[in-house]
């Protein structure tokens, strides 16, 4: 078989690509992840002195990438921000059948609150039990059944009724968003709660009461609000384990009893006759941080978009640890900005058919608010958002035989990214710890309470140089030595991001495919989201 010169050049030609183009990807990656957790960006703390450098360098990468500003001309949405720095009584006072009993704050209790108001109490406050205060329809569970808690403080379990349990009550191990802390507080609130404090358990919880500990007396931000959250509960909380059960047992009830009555289907809640009495001082200021945000405009559908999101902060200026005070934040999450960055760089050069938007997010550290405010004023509405691709906290360890679904069987998605992942010779893997509910923990998750289907998915359980224990031990030490640690930092010599092009390759395949087709993937039939499509749908008779 004989081949003309020209020939051999041009399979030369296409043999070399793939490779040139995988080096020039993994150069601009490093070099994003370098600047954005450099030392001058000082941990990339919202609202700080480095900000704006921050920002900055996003919208100038995206706009050297041909991108479109996405927000009427400008690369910035604006986020206004409320800072709280909380003071809680020293004690929490329960006045029980047995009598009264104290408990001190972070050993015993925990609480704050997003009410703009300087000074917050309750007092008196009569204490309703009522299980894991959970309303879910689509389960047949209703902690509130048959009482009216408007005015009280309701004390409830951690996590749900599937966690540690046989069987597919709710969905077993795997934690449905009636088990996180944040829903908890939501659906007091919509119940009229005075207060709701939580029960803390290492397990259900996935974090040790050290985590909850942080998060007394100290500073916090939140969106801001025109209302003040006056809708809110006065006060949000926890209480220890054993807190929990030296109250039980004032109340007449063992722990344990407790525990087994709320897991029981049909469980009625019920006063404790107790009440309780506790107060928080705050100190409010008010500011604005920005998410970042460009635009691919469709070819054909412009109006419909498909959305990716990383978020841009970190944790700034803090706590030395070997003298080291920046957090530097390489891993989580310089990395997703890079993998966002460069993904939008490749879809730029040849646009798909619906729009792409990128968006970069500010205070993910803070409670996903850059991308709660996105979603609250979006640039094109839920029901014309196709999907969420999310990426956070990435390893560098090479490449990964899998790519591992957080939020695996809740949508038509994992379908998309199994097919792409074949063609990469690896295979699916669903969050090893799903118990700990990190699908409502990171940028997408905003998406998801709107009804919006999203991916958050990266190379997780098997480094491909590694093997699967040696990498868990990896990442065991990651989450023990690095994780929020000034130690988040990327090292060329040591760091190996090839997994990071991998991903992002991948991932933004996933992307074109979807913004290519006439598709809505919809949520799977045991999805807890899966109405909230349907009614976004419904409410503009524009289902597609």
């Amino acid at each position: 078989m004989k081949f003309t010169a020209a020939a051999i050049i041009t399979i030369l030609a296409f043999a070399c690509q793939p490779t040139d183009k995988q080096a020039e990807s993994y150069k601009n990656i490093e070099k994003h992840i370098q600047s954005l957790s450099a030392d001058s960006c000082l941990g990339r703390a919202p609202m700080s002195e480095a900000e704006d450098r921050v920002v900055q360098y996003i919208a100038a990468q995206m706009q050297n990438a041909g991108l479109q500003p996405a927000n009427q001309g400008s690369w910035f949405q604006d986020v206004p921000m409320m800072q709280v720095k909380s003071q809680m009584s020293p004690k929490l006072t329960c006045e029980t059948p047995a009598g009264t009993i104290e408990f001190e704050k972070l050993s015993g209790y925990v609480s704050f609150s997003r009410r703009a108001e300087e000074s917050i109490a309750i007092s008196q406050s009569e204490l309703i039990f009522a299980g894991f205060g959970i309303n879910a329809p689509e389960y047949q569970h209703n902690d509130f059944a048959g009482i009216d808690v408007k005015g009280k403080t309701i004390l409830v379990f951690v996590n749900d009724p599937g966690y540690g349990q046989s069987g597919e009550y709710f969905k077993g191990n795997t934690m449905t968003y009636y088990g996180r802390w944040t829903y908890k507080y939501e659906e007091a609130a919509r119940q009229g709660a005075e207060a709701c404090f939580i029960i803390h358990e290492t397990g259900p919880a996935g974090y040790p009461w050290g985590v909850v500990q942080n998060n007394g007396d100290g500073t916090d931000l939140y969106l801001k609000q025109e209302d003040g959250y006056r809708d809110r509960c006065k006060l949000e909380g926890w209480i220890s384990k054993e807190a929990a059960e030296q109250l039980f047992a004032a109340c007449g009830l063992s722990f344990d009893d407790a525990k087994q009555q709320a897991l029981k289907p049909g469980f009625k809640p019920f006063s404790l006759n107790t009440k309780m009495s506790a107060s928080l001082k705050n100190e409010i200021s008010y500011g604005q941080s920005k998410n970042v945000c460009g635009l691919v405009k469709g070819t054909e559908r412009p109006d419909e978009v498909v959305v990716y999101t990383a978020h841009w902060d970190h944790l700034g200026v803090g706590h030395p640890i070997d003298g080291d005070s920046i957090y530097n934040g390489a891993s989580d999450n310089a990395a997703a900005v890079a993998w966002l960055l460069e993904i939008a760089k490749n879809m730029q050069q040849n646009p798909p058919k619906r729009s792409v938007l990128f968006l970069s997010v500010t205070a993910e550290e803070s409670g996903l608010l850059g991308a709660s405010h996105y979603v609250q004023h979006p640039f094109f509405p839920m029901n014309k958002t196709v999907a969420c691709i999310n990426t956070d906290v990435i390893l560098f360890l090479g490449k990964f035989r899998d790519i591992c679904l957080t939020g695996y069987r809740q949508s038509e998605l994992d379908g998309w990214i199994e097919k792409e992942a074949s063609k990469q010779n690896r295979y699916i893997a669903p969050d090893p710890n799903p118990e700990n509910g990190m699908y409502f923990r990171s940028d997408q998750f905003p998406f998801v309470k709107e009804g919006v289907p999203s991916i958050f998915a990266k190379g997780y359980i098997e480094a491909e140089k590694l093997g699967k224990k040696a990498t868990a031990e990896q990442i065991a030490h990651y989450w023990k030595e690095t994780y929020h640690k000034p130690s988040d930092q990327f090292l060329a010599e040591r760091d190996n991001l090839d997994g990071l092009v991998q991903d992002a390759q991948l991932m933004e395949q996933v992307g074109r495919n979807l913004a290519n087709s006439n598709s809505w993937p919809g949520w799977n039939i045991d999805s807890e989201f899966k109405a909230i499509r349907e009614k976004s749908f419904l409410e503009t008779a524009q289902k597609p």
